[in-house]
């Protein structure tokens, strides 16, 4: 044999090596920026905020990281997707969170599966920790009946009760609609061991109508706790202005405008203001009752506080205390309170109000022939599949022991406004206790990305956020979607036509991917006039005209359409049954018929995501009101 030379044979291994360090550092292509995640104590029931990773493909050759899995259930993933190829030098980021269900430490780790190099083994760890406070709240639901409209009902009570050893502190109360008010309370609020705090609600309604609500109470140490709210608004006997106590709220520097409404009187009505009340600079009344006009610089922030009286033919006189909040410049174009048809002067319209009116030759209304109600039959059809509708065990086969979930599809505007709804209904008492709610929206999963079967977003759907809240694909049975595909530049109907199709085959691969989600509920955008000449997705008229797309696309089911049919007695079952949910479009300050209206400080910088929290908490009580009261949701949303 031969030997080489001890120095030979040295610089042969020392090659050898550099070659084997060069080809670990080529293969060894991911990592992550922070290599590991600690999340702060949580305690059981609640769960952390999100913590980001960024994982570089550091290599010279591609890499697909094909899944993406945590060896513990407490950590889960809150953003990201899976499959996804990292090109040399790309980037990928994961948002994980931690959600403990026992009081201990927790120390497991996030993998990245992949294609081209090793996995990836991310550290998490966290504690859980257990309270000795012990929380309820009495009563757990409020009734308000037959309260006059433009009046403030008695007051009801509530009380939060700690019989636990320990003190909690109250961190945030929110109530949704407007019409429900609570009594002012300086957060947050300690309250200790065996002792309680009590607080007012009333009711204003400012229709005649019956609606629902619910009062949110946060603290630091046990989940959120609900209390249902219902009331009853009915014509008033006497002159009243019905608008809310608050008024829309204005931001500094910015155009404003707020309408007020009269009933119980002879027409006409005049508004004045009474004497010694006084808007703030740059603001004037109507007699018709427009409050208007540009906040002068000089106006600071806070709450504006002054009283308008109306009077009527008859001379009949009402009055009624108002605030305005100003806020700050938020960065949007708050100055866009409203916005016109392309190339006119006359404002759009609502799909809602506009009926059998057209916006630019299409006709209004959410269904057929200008109507804002189901037709008849395809409301039949899905008040009986909403009645036959039950816990499924996890292969999707009825089970009392098992789940339904309702899992809400979208985009990042739905992610925030769905976010939003799931903390607030996921403890509401009237929930069915089988119910699973599973936030499945996700950044830039467009209805144009989500038609395609092969889209990650679905992968990260199935794969990650349905077993993260211990639930498979078959217990779906429900479907919420709000979904854009991000127009900035195009022209109508072409572009909401092919966002229509679309959009039916994402009912397509809802079919496939959830075989036994029977029904669909599809919202439309919220205001983006407040984008425009800020960003760039979806700026108005896009947002609004987003509405005609789903519009068609349901008419498209209620026409027959084989590609949508979901009737297995009419042949192959190719959708879930489809609808409106709520539509909450509002042409800005311009009120709707019904009061809805967008101002500029309930939406982000951008002008086009909700605020947080109250352009969130705005969609999430309409989305929670719906899934309580409409006719196919009731039956498997709410408790039997």
């Amino acid at each position: 044999m031969f030997l080489a030379p001890r120095h030979v044979r040295l610089g042969l291994i020392g090659t050898l090596l550099a070659c084997f360090v060069l080809s670990l550092t080529a293969s060894a292509q991911l990592t992550s920026t922070p290599s590991s995640l600690s999340f702060t104590n949580t305690y059981i029931g609640m769960q952390s905020t999100s913590k980001t990773i960024t994982v570089k493909n550091t290599g010279t050759s591609s890499v697909t990281i094909n899944s993406i899995t945590s060896s513990c259930p407490e950590f889960k993933l809150a953003s990201g997707q899976t499959p996804v190829t990292l090109a040399a030098g790309k980037t990928s980021a994961y948002s994980m969170l931690f959600a403990p269900d026992k009081a201990q430490a927790f120390s497991c780790n996030y993998t990245l599966a992949a294609t081209g190099t090793g996995n990836l083994s991310v550290p998490m760890s966290g504690t859980g920790l257990s309270t000795k406070a012990i929380v309820t709240v009495s009563p757990t639901s409020m009734n308000f009946p037959n309260q006059q409209q433009g009046t403030k009902s008695a007051t009801q009570t509530i009380t939060i009760t700690n019989s636990g050893t320990a003190s909690i502190k109250l961190t945030g109360i929110t109530i949704a609609p407007v019409t429900f008010a609570n009594s002012s309370v300086t957060l947050p609020v300690t309250i200790n061991a065996g002792a309680n705090k009590t607080l007012t609600v009333t009711y204003s309604p400012n229709l005649v109508t019956s609606e629902t609500g619910v009062i949110v109470f946060s603290f630091n140490q046990v989940p959120n706790q609900v209390v249902d709210l219902t009331g009853n608004g009915i014509a008033p006997t006497k002159l009243v202005i019905t608008n809310v106590t608050t008024l829309p709220s204005a931001t500094q520097s910015a155009a404003h405008q707020a309408s007020l409404l009269a009933k119980g009187g002879t027409a006409p009505f005049t508004f004045t203001l009474k004497s010694g009340s006084v808007l703030p600079t740059g603001l004037t009344l109507s007699t018709a009752g427009l409050v208007s006009g540009t906040l002068d610089p000089s106006v600071a922030t806070g709450a504006y506080t002054f009283t308008i009286q109306v009077s009527d033919s008859k001379g009949h006189l009402g009055s009624k205390g108002f605030t305005l909040n100003v806020g700050a410049a938020t960065g949007a174009n708050c100055a866009n309170i409203s916005f016109n048809i392309p190339n006119t002067s006359t404002p759009i319209v609502p799909l809602n109000d506009l009926g059998t009116g057209t916006y630019q030759g299409s006709q209004g209304g959410l269904y057929p022939n200008g109507s804002n109600v189901r037709p008849s039959s395809h409301d039949a059809d899905g008040v009986d599949i909403a009645a036959g509708i039950g816990p499924l065990d996890a292969n999707g086969n009825p089970s009392p022991s098992g789940k339904l979930v309702l899992l809400g599809i979208g985009e990042s505007t739905a992610l925030d406004e769905f976010t939003e709804f799931l903390a607030i209904a996921k403890t509401d008492p009237v929930l069915n206790s089988s119910m699973v709610i599973v936030d499945g929206a996700q950044g830039a999963a467009t209805p144009k990305l989500l038609a395609s079967s092969t889209s990650p977003y679905w992968n990260t759907i199935i794969n990650n956020y349905l077993p993260d809240q211990g639930v498979t694909a078959k217990q779906v049975v429900a479907v919420w979607i709000e979904d854009s595909n991000g127009i900035a530049t195009g022209s109508f109907p072409s572009d909401m036509t092919g966002m229509q199709g679309n959009y039916e085959s994402v009912m397509n691969n809802v079919h496939t991917f959830f075989p036994n989600a029977k029904l669909a509920y599809f919202s439309s955008r919220i205001y983006a006039g407040y984008s425009n000449g800020v960003a760039t997705i979806n700026p108005e008229p896009y947002a609004y005209e987003s509405a005609f797309a789903v519009k068609w696309a349901i008419q498209d089911q209620i026409n027959g359409a084989s590609n949508l049919n979901y009737d297995s007695g009419l042949g192959v079952v190719k959708a879930p049954w489809m609808a409106w949910g709520p539509y909450y479009w509002a042409n800005g300050l311009l009120a709707r018929s019904d009061g809805w209206y967008w101002s500029c400080q309930e939406l982000q910088a951008d002008g086009t995501h909700p605020a947080i929290t109250a352009g969130e908490l705005k969609v999430a009580g309409q989305i929670l009101n719906f899934f309580k009261t409409d006719t196919t949701t009731k039956p498997w949303f709410l408790h039997p």
